[in-house]
Protein backbone atom coordinates (compact mmCIF):
# COMPACT_ATOMS: atom_id res chain seq x y z
CA UNK A 1 0.00 0.00 0.00
CA UNK A 2 2.87 2.55 0.84
CA UNK A 3 3.59 3.60 -2.94
CA UNK A 4 -0.25 3.99 -3.91
CA UNK A 5 0.17 6.52 -0.56
CA UNK A 6 3.72 8.13 -2.41
CA UNK A 7 1.32 8.67 -5.58
CA UNK A 8 -1.48 10.78 -4.48
CA UNK A 9 0.26 13.66 -3.45
CA UNK A 10 2.11 14.05 -6.75
CA UNK A 11 -1.19 13.98 -8.48
CA UNK A 12 -2.40 16.21 -6.90
CA UNK A 13 0.54 18.75 -6.90
CA UNK A 14 0.21 17.84 -10.89
CA UNK A 15 -3.30 19.14 -10.99
CA UNK A 16 -2.50 22.15 -9.29
CA UNK A 17 0.19 22.56 -11.55
CA UNK A 18 -1.78 22.57 -14.60
CA UNK A 19 -4.60 24.76 -13.34
CA UNK A 20 -2.35 27.99 -13.72
CA UNK A 21 -1.14 27.22 -17.24
CA UNK A 22 -2.22 29.54 -20.03
CA UNK A 23 -3.20 28.44 -23.50
CA UNK A 24 -0.84 28.69 -26.70
CA UNK A 25 -2.37 30.42 -30.17
CA UNK A 26 -2.69 28.69 -33.42
CA UNK A 27 0.49 28.74 -35.70
CA UNK A 28 -0.02 30.98 -38.95
CA UNK A 29 0.81 29.27 -42.22
CA UNK A 30 2.86 31.97 -44.53
CA UNK A 31 1.48 31.53 -48.31
CA UNK A 32 3.40 29.72 -50.77
CA UNK A 33 5.92 32.05 -52.64
CA UNK A 34 5.67 31.24 -56.43
CA UNK A 35 7.20 32.73 -59.57
CA UNK A 36 5.09 33.77 -62.32
CA UNK A 37 4.48 34.38 -66.29
CA UNK A 38 2.67 35.65 -68.62
CA UNK A 39 0.06 33.97 -71.05
CA UNK A 40 -0.11 35.61 -74.30
CA UNK A 41 -3.20 35.38 -77.05
CA UNK A 42 -2.36 35.10 -80.27
CA UNK A 43 -4.26 34.10 -83.72
CA UNK A 44 -2.32 31.58 -85.49
CA UNK A 45 -3.47 29.40 -88.79
CA UNK A 46 -4.91 25.78 -88.17
CA UNK A 47 -2.30 23.33 -87.97
CA UNK A 48 -2.42 19.01 -88.55
CA UNK A 49 0.61 18.01 -86.76
CA UNK A 50 2.57 14.73 -86.87
CA UNK A 51 6.20 13.06 -85.79
CA UNK A 52 8.59 12.92 -89.30
CA UNK A 53 12.01 12.49 -90.36
CA UNK A 54 13.60 13.97 -93.14
CA UNK A 55 15.41 11.71 -96.09
CA UNK A 56 17.79 12.56 -98.72
CA UNK A 57 15.26 13.71 -101.62
CA UNK A 58 17.96 11.35 -104.21
CA UNK A 59 20.62 8.65 -102.69
CA UNK A 60 22.44 6.88 -105.51
CA UNK A 61 25.01 3.83 -104.61
CA UNK A 62 28.10 5.58 -107.17
CA UNK A 63 30.00 2.15 -108.96
CA UNK A 64 32.23 2.52 -112.17
CA UNK A 65 30.99 1.56 -115.53
CA UNK A 66 34.54 -0.56 -115.70
CA UNK A 67 36.62 -2.71 -113.19
CA UNK A 68 39.74 -1.69 -111.63
CA UNK A 69 42.22 -1.66 -109.27
CA UNK A 70 41.58 2.08 -106.96
CA UNK A 71 44.81 3.96 -107.18
CA UNK A 72 43.01 7.31 -105.65
CA UNK A 73 40.22 8.26 -103.91
CA UNK A 74 39.46 11.90 -103.21
CA UNK A 75 36.81 12.18 -100.95
CA UNK A 76 35.91 11.25 -97.37
CA UNK A 77 32.94 10.41 -95.72
CA UNK A 78 30.74 12.97 -95.14
CA UNK A 79 32.55 15.38 -97.55
CA UNK A 80 30.09 17.80 -99.14
CA UNK A 81 30.84 17.34 -103.03
CA UNK A 82 29.74 19.13 -106.75
CA UNK A 83 27.87 17.54 -109.81
CA UNK A 84 30.95 16.15 -111.58
CA UNK A 85 33.55 16.26 -108.92
CA UNK A 86 35.75 13.52 -108.99
CA UNK A 87 35.52 10.85 -105.85
CA UNK A 88 37.99 8.34 -106.88
CA UNK A 89 40.64 6.97 -110.04
CA UNK A 90 41.27 3.51 -110.84
CA UNK A 91 44.53 2.30 -112.57
CA UNK A 92 44.46 3.29 -116.56
CA UNK A 93 47.63 2.74 -117.80
CA UNK A 94 46.01 0.47 -119.92
CA UNK A 95 43.38 2.65 -121.12
CA UNK A 96 45.64 5.27 -121.75
CA UNK A 97 48.04 3.17 -124.41
CA UNK A 98 44.58 2.23 -125.81
CA UNK A 99 43.55 5.67 -126.24
CA UNK A 100 47.58 6.80 -127.81
CA UNK A 101 46.74 3.67 -130.35
CA UNK A 102 43.60 4.88 -131.31
CA UNK A 103 44.62 8.32 -131.57
CA UNK A 104 47.70 6.97 -134.20
CA UNK A 105 45.04 4.54 -136.15
CA UNK A 106 42.91 7.71 -136.64
CA UNK A 107 46.14 9.93 -137.88
CA UNK A 108 46.53 7.09 -139.95
CA UNK A 109 43.71 6.89 -141.52
CA UNK A 110 43.42 10.98 -142.14
CA UNK A 111 46.49 10.34 -144.31
CA UNK A 112 45.29 7.55 -146.42
CA UNK A 113 42.17 9.69 -147.49
CA UNK A 114 44.08 12.88 -148.07
CA UNK A 115 46.12 10.65 -150.71
CA UNK A 116 42.95 9.13 -152.29
CA UNK A 117 41.38 12.05 -152.78
CA UNK A 118 45.00 13.79 -153.89
CA UNK A 119 44.61 10.76 -156.83
CA UNK A 120 40.78 11.68 -157.75
CA UNK A 121 42.92 15.24 -158.28
CA UNK A 122 40.67 18.73 -157.90
CA UNK A 123 42.04 18.63 -153.93
CA UNK A 124 39.68 15.35 -153.57
CA UNK A 125 37.07 15.93 -156.18
CA UNK A 126 34.10 13.67 -155.05
CA UNK A 127 32.83 13.92 -158.77
CA UNK A 128 34.47 11.10 -161.16
CA UNK A 129 33.16 13.25 -164.15
CA UNK A 130 35.08 16.44 -162.68
CA UNK A 131 38.64 14.77 -161.77
CA UNK A 132 41.52 16.32 -163.84
CA UNK A 133 42.62 13.27 -165.87
CA UNK A 134 38.80 12.63 -166.46
CA UNK A 135 38.43 16.14 -167.99
CA UNK A 136 41.37 15.54 -169.93
CA UNK A 137 40.35 12.45 -171.63
CA UNK A 138 37.30 13.72 -172.32
CA UNK A 139 39.04 17.19 -173.92
CA UNK A 140 41.01 14.62 -176.35
CA UNK A 141 37.76 12.53 -177.47
CA UNK A 142 36.23 15.86 -178.27
CA UNK A 143 39.42 17.05 -180.25
CA UNK A 144 39.49 13.43 -181.89
CA UNK A 145 35.41 13.40 -183.01
CA UNK A 146 36.03 16.73 -184.33
CA UNK A 147 39.14 15.68 -186.55
CA UNK A 148 37.34 12.45 -187.80
CA UNK A 149 34.26 15.04 -188.89
CA UNK A 150 36.83 16.96 -190.76
CA UNK A 151 38.23 14.26 -192.59
CA UNK A 152 35.21 12.71 -193.13
CA UNK A 153 34.12 15.66 -194.85
CA UNK A 154 37.47 15.74 -196.95
CA UNK A 155 36.88 12.42 -197.50
CA UNK A 156 32.95 12.80 -199.41
CA UNK A 157 34.32 15.86 -201.20
CA UNK A 158 37.43 13.88 -202.86
CA UNK A 159 35.37 10.60 -203.56
CA UNK A 160 33.16 12.81 -205.36
CA UNK A 161 36.19 14.61 -207.03
CA UNK A 162 37.48 10.88 -207.79
CA UNK A 163 34.27 9.83 -209.20
CA UNK A 164 34.28 12.96 -211.99
CA UNK A 165 38.12 12.18 -212.80
CA UNK A 166 38.92 15.75 -210.85
CA UNK A 167 41.80 14.57 -208.65
CA UNK A 168 44.10 11.79 -208.86
CA UNK A 169 43.98 8.32 -207.08
CA UNK A 170 47.11 9.64 -204.82
CA UNK A 171 45.24 12.52 -203.55
CA UNK A 172 42.36 10.63 -202.72
CA UNK A 173 44.25 7.96 -201.08
CA UNK A 174 46.09 10.91 -198.80
CA UNK A 175 42.65 12.05 -198.03
CA UNK A 176 41.51 8.57 -197.20
CA UNK A 177 44.13 8.13 -194.97
CA UNK A 178 43.79 11.36 -193.17
CA UNK A 179 40.43 9.82 -191.81
CA UNK A 180 41.65 6.86 -191.24
CA UNK A 181 44.23 8.23 -188.80
CA UNK A 182 41.38 10.23 -187.30
CA UNK A 183 39.65 7.57 -186.69
CA UNK A 184 42.15 5.85 -185.13
CA UNK A 185 42.98 8.34 -182.47
CA UNK A 186 39.34 8.52 -181.65
CA UNK A 187 39.24 5.34 -180.50
CA UNK A 188 42.58 5.67 -178.92
CA UNK A 189 41.04 9.07 -177.00
CA UNK A 190 38.01 6.96 -176.11
CA UNK A 191 39.83 4.01 -174.77
CA UNK A 192 42.11 7.20 -172.82
CA UNK A 193 38.85 8.59 -171.25
CA UNK A 194 37.36 4.71 -170.52
CA UNK A 195 40.40 3.99 -169.03
CA UNK A 196 40.91 7.49 -166.59
CA UNK A 197 37.29 7.20 -165.65
CA UNK A 198 37.94 3.36 -164.38
CA UNK A 199 41.01 4.75 -162.29
CA UNK A 200 39.21 7.66 -160.96
CA UNK A 201 35.93 5.43 -159.85
CA UNK A 202 38.69 3.29 -157.96
CA UNK A 203 40.05 6.80 -156.61
CA UNK A 204 36.27 7.36 -155.34
CA UNK A 205 35.76 3.87 -154.05
CA UNK A 206 39.47 4.17 -152.28
CA UNK A 207 38.76 7.35 -151.02
CA UNK A 208 34.89 5.84 -149.57
CA UNK A 209 37.06 3.28 -147.69
CA UNK A 210 39.27 5.48 -146.33
CA UNK A 211 36.22 7.62 -145.00
CA UNK A 212 34.88 4.26 -143.77
CA UNK A 213 38.54 3.48 -142.20
CA UNK A 214 38.96 6.60 -140.86
CA UNK A 215 35.55 6.39 -138.92
CA UNK A 216 36.16 3.29 -137.47
CA UNK A 217 39.29 4.35 -136.37
CA UNK A 218 37.77 7.77 -135.04
CA UNK A 219 34.76 5.29 -133.44
CA UNK A 220 38.09 3.22 -131.69
CA UNK A 221 39.26 5.98 -130.38
CA UNK A 222 36.05 7.06 -128.68
CA UNK A 223 35.48 3.88 -126.80
CA UNK A 224 39.37 4.19 -125.91
CA UNK A 225 38.74 7.76 -124.82
CA UNK A 226 35.79 6.55 -122.83
CA UNK A 227 37.35 3.89 -121.09
CA UNK A 228 40.01 6.14 -119.96
CA UNK A 229 37.44 9.23 -118.74
CA UNK A 230 35.23 5.81 -116.98
CA UNK A 231 38.72 5.05 -115.00
CA UNK A 232 37.73 8.24 -112.85
CA UNK A 233 34.31 7.87 -111.06
CA UNK A 234 32.63 11.30 -110.83
CA UNK A 235 29.61 12.65 -108.84
CA UNK A 236 26.06 12.18 -110.88
CA UNK A 237 25.11 14.72 -108.40
CA UNK A 238 25.85 17.65 -105.91
CA UNK A 239 25.59 15.93 -102.50
CA UNK A 240 27.58 14.46 -99.09
CA UNK A 241 29.34 11.08 -99.53
CA UNK A 242 27.37 8.76 -96.49
CA UNK A 243 29.38 5.59 -97.09
CA UNK A 244 32.61 4.89 -98.24
CA UNK A 245 33.91 0.63 -98.19
CA UNK A 246 36.52 0.60 -100.34
CA UNK A 247 40.57 1.27 -99.68
CA UNK A 248 43.44 2.51 -102.58
CA UNK A 249 44.54 -0.74 -104.05
CA UNK A 250 41.13 -3.07 -103.74
CA UNK A 251 39.95 -4.10 -107.08
CA UNK A 252 36.24 -3.08 -108.11
CA UNK A 253 33.71 -3.57 -110.72
CA UNK A 254 30.77 -2.05 -112.00
CA UNK A 255 28.67 -4.75 -108.98
CA UNK A 256 30.64 -3.26 -106.77
CA UNK A 257 29.12 -0.18 -104.59
CA UNK A 258 32.35 1.60 -103.22
CA UNK A 259 30.69 4.59 -102.18
CA UNK A 260 27.21 5.92 -101.48
CA UNK A 261 25.52 9.89 -102.02
CA UNK A 262 22.94 11.54 -100.59
CA UNK A 263 21.19 14.37 -101.84
CA UNK A 264 21.15 16.99 -99.00
CA UNK A 265 19.98 19.82 -100.30
CA UNK A 266 16.88 20.34 -100.45
CA UNK A 267 16.08 17.54 -97.96
CA UNK A 268 12.54 15.94 -98.01
CA UNK A 269 10.50 15.72 -94.69
CA UNK A 270 8.36 12.23 -94.36
CA UNK A 271 5.36 12.09 -92.06
CA UNK A 272 1.69 10.11 -91.77
CA UNK A 273 -1.43 11.84 -91.82
CA UNK A 274 -4.67 9.75 -90.97
CA UNK A 275 -7.69 9.49 -93.79
CA UNK A 276 -9.62 11.97 -91.87
CA UNK A 277 -7.03 14.90 -92.65
CA UNK A 278 -6.48 14.09 -96.28
CA UNK A 279 -8.72 16.56 -97.42
CA UNK A 280 -7.08 19.38 -95.45
CA UNK A 281 -3.49 18.90 -97.67
CA UNK A 282 -2.54 20.62 -100.65
CA UNK A 283 0.65 21.11 -102.40
CA UNK A 284 2.35 24.49 -101.81
CA UNK A 285 1.19 25.02 -97.44
CA UNK A 286 3.88 25.97 -95.52
CA UNK A 287 5.03 23.28 -93.04
CA UNK A 288 7.42 24.28 -90.11
CA UNK A 289 9.08 21.46 -88.59
CA UNK A 290 11.93 21.43 -85.02
CA UNK A 291 14.44 18.41 -83.97
CA UNK A 292 15.78 18.12 -81.33
CA UNK A 293 19.23 18.31 -81.89
CA UNK A 294 18.92 21.45 -82.75
CA UNK A 295 16.73 23.02 -79.86
CA UNK A 296 14.51 26.21 -80.01
CA UNK A 297 14.88 26.77 -83.83
CA UNK A 298 11.89 25.94 -86.25
CA UNK A 299 12.92 25.19 -90.49
CA UNK A 300 10.18 25.76 -92.64
CA UNK A 301 9.38 24.27 -96.18
CA UNK A 302 6.68 23.48 -98.76
CA UNK A 303 4.15 20.57 -98.85
CA UNK A 304 4.62 18.45 -102.54
CA UNK A 305 1.27 16.93 -103.71
CA UNK A 306 -0.10 14.29 -101.40
CA UNK A 307 0.30 10.66 -102.48
CA UNK A 308 -2.55 9.76 -104.80
CA UNK A 309 -3.55 6.78 -102.10
CA UNK A 310 -3.63 5.99 -98.82
CA UNK A 311 -1.57 3.10 -97.21
CA UNK A 312 -3.91 -0.07 -97.00
CA UNK A 313 -3.07 -1.64 -93.88
CA UNK A 314 -3.01 1.75 -91.64
CA UNK A 315 -5.57 3.88 -93.31
CA UNK A 316 -2.55 6.71 -93.69
CA UNK A 317 -1.45 9.12 -95.54
CA UNK A 318 2.06 9.32 -96.49
CA UNK A 319 2.92 13.26 -97.23
CA UNK A 320 5.99 14.87 -98.23
CA UNK A 321 7.32 18.12 -97.78
CA UNK A 322 10.86 20.24 -99.23
CA UNK A 323 13.51 22.08 -96.62
CA UNK A 324 15.76 24.50 -98.31
CA UNK A 325 19.09 22.85 -96.26
CA UNK A 326 21.85 25.32 -98.03
CA UNK A 327 24.20 24.96 -94.89
CA UNK A 328 23.39 21.36 -94.39
CA UNK A 329 22.15 22.09 -90.99
CA UNK A 330 19.27 19.55 -91.11
CA UNK A 331 20.81 15.94 -91.79
CA UNK A 332 18.80 12.71 -93.25
CA UNK A 333 17.37 10.75 -90.63
CA UNK A 334 16.96 13.77 -87.90
CA UNK A 335 13.29 13.00 -86.37
CA UNK A 336 10.90 16.28 -86.46
CA UNK A 337 8.17 17.22 -84.73
CA UNK A 338 5.62 18.82 -88.48
CA UNK A 339 3.30 21.15 -88.14
CA UNK A 340 1.11 21.60 -91.13
CA UNK A 341 0.15 25.64 -91.80
CA UNK A 342 -3.60 25.10 -93.11
CA UNK A 343 -4.20 28.95 -93.80
CA UNK A 344 -6.69 30.86 -91.92
CA UNK A 345 -6.82 31.98 -88.27
CA UNK A 346 -7.50 30.35 -85.08
CA UNK A 347 -7.37 31.72 -81.60
CA UNK A 348 -4.02 30.31 -79.48
CA UNK A 349 -2.44 31.04 -76.50
CA UNK A 350 1.02 31.43 -75.30
CA UNK A 351 3.23 30.96 -72.25
CA UNK A 352 6.44 29.65 -70.86
CA UNK A 353 7.35 26.09 -71.17
CA UNK A 354 8.30 26.21 -67.62
CA UNK A 355 4.73 26.78 -66.62
CA UNK A 356 3.86 23.21 -68.10
CA UNK A 357 3.10 21.03 -65.09
CA UNK A 358 2.94 17.32 -66.49
CA UNK A 359 0.64 14.64 -64.09
CA UNK A 360 1.67 10.62 -64.51
CA UNK A 361 -1.04 9.63 -62.74
CA UNK A 362 -3.83 10.78 -65.64
CA UNK A 363 -0.59 11.54 -68.11
CA UNK A 364 -2.14 14.59 -68.53
CA UNK A 365 -1.12 18.68 -69.02
CA UNK A 366 -2.33 21.52 -66.24
CA UNK A 367 -1.39 24.83 -65.69
CA UNK A 368 -2.00 27.17 -62.80
CA UNK A 369 -3.04 30.61 -62.55
CA UNK A 370 -2.82 33.15 -59.76
CA UNK A 371 -6.43 34.91 -58.67
CA UNK A 372 -6.91 36.67 -55.84
CA UNK A 373 -3.91 35.49 -54.04
CA UNK A 374 -4.87 31.54 -54.45
CA UNK A 375 -3.84 28.90 -56.84
CA UNK A 376 -6.23 27.69 -59.88
CA UNK A 377 -5.92 24.32 -61.21
CA UNK A 378 -6.54 23.98 -65.78
CA UNK A 379 -6.55 21.28 -66.87
CA UNK A 380 -5.51 21.70 -70.86
CA UNK A 381 -4.83 19.65 -74.27
CA UNK A 382 -1.33 18.78 -75.48
CA UNK A 383 0.56 21.50 -75.90
CA UNK A 384 3.36 22.54 -78.57
CA UNK A 385 6.60 23.32 -77.06
CA UNK A 386 8.78 25.75 -79.03
CA UNK A 387 12.06 26.21 -76.67
CA UNK A 388 11.34 28.49 -73.98
CA UNK A 389 7.43 28.91 -74.69
CA UNK A 390 4.54 26.97 -75.27
CA UNK A 391 1.49 27.05 -77.59
CA UNK A 392 -1.86 25.34 -76.75
CA UNK A 393 -5.36 25.58 -77.72
CA UNK A 394 -7.78 28.16 -75.28
CA UNK A 395 -9.16 26.39 -72.43
CA UNK A 396 -12.14 27.04 -69.94
CA UNK A 397 -10.87 29.93 -67.63
CA UNK A 398 -7.66 30.04 -69.55
CA UNK A 399 -7.01 33.56 -71.40
CA UNK A 400 -4.66 35.88 -72.51
CA UNK A 401 -3.69 38.54 -69.72
CA UNK A 402 -3.65 36.38 -66.58
CA UNK A 403 -0.17 35.50 -64.91
CA UNK A 404 0.47 31.78 -64.64
CA UNK A 405 2.91 29.89 -62.15
CA UNK A 406 6.12 29.09 -63.57
CA UNK A 407 8.01 26.07 -61.81
CA UNK A 408 4.70 25.04 -59.81
CA UNK A 409 5.76 23.55 -56.08
CA UNK A 410 5.32 19.78 -55.63
CA UNK A 411 2.52 20.76 -53.12
CA UNK A 412 0.97 22.99 -54.92
CA UNK A 413 -3.24 22.11 -54.53
CA UNK A 414 -6.20 24.20 -56.05
CA UNK A 415 -7.28 26.74 -53.84
CA UNK A 416 -3.73 27.12 -51.58
CA UNK A 417 -3.39 30.29 -50.71
CA UNK A 418 -0.05 31.72 -52.85
CA UNK A 419 1.89 34.92 -53.07
CA UNK A 420 4.18 36.19 -55.92
CA UNK A 421 8.04 35.76 -55.60
CA UNK A 422 8.08 40.01 -57.26
CA UNK A 423 6.41 41.30 -54.01
CA UNK A 424 8.59 39.62 -51.57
Amino acid sequence: MKPVLILIPFLILLSACGSKTEPVAAAVVPPTVVRLGAIEAFDAPPTLTSTASFAAIDAAEIAPETEGVVREIFVRLGDAVNAGQPLLRLEDRDAQLRLAEAQARVHEMQAVLRQAEARLGAEGQRSVELSADVLNAQAAVDNAEEEVRLAEIEEARASRLRATKDISQSSYDRTRSTLLSAQARLRGARQQLALATNTARQSAQGIAMAKAQLESAQAQEAQARKRTADAVLRAPFAGVVTARSVSVGEFVNPQSKPLRLEKVDPLKLVFQLPEAQAASLAAGLTVEAQVTALPGETFQGKLRAPNGSLDPSSRALTVEAEFPNPQRRLKPGYFAEARILLGGAQPRLRLPVRALDFDPRTETYRVWTLAEGRAKLHLIGVPQKRGETAELAPAPGLSGGLSVIVDPPANLYDGMTVTSAEKK
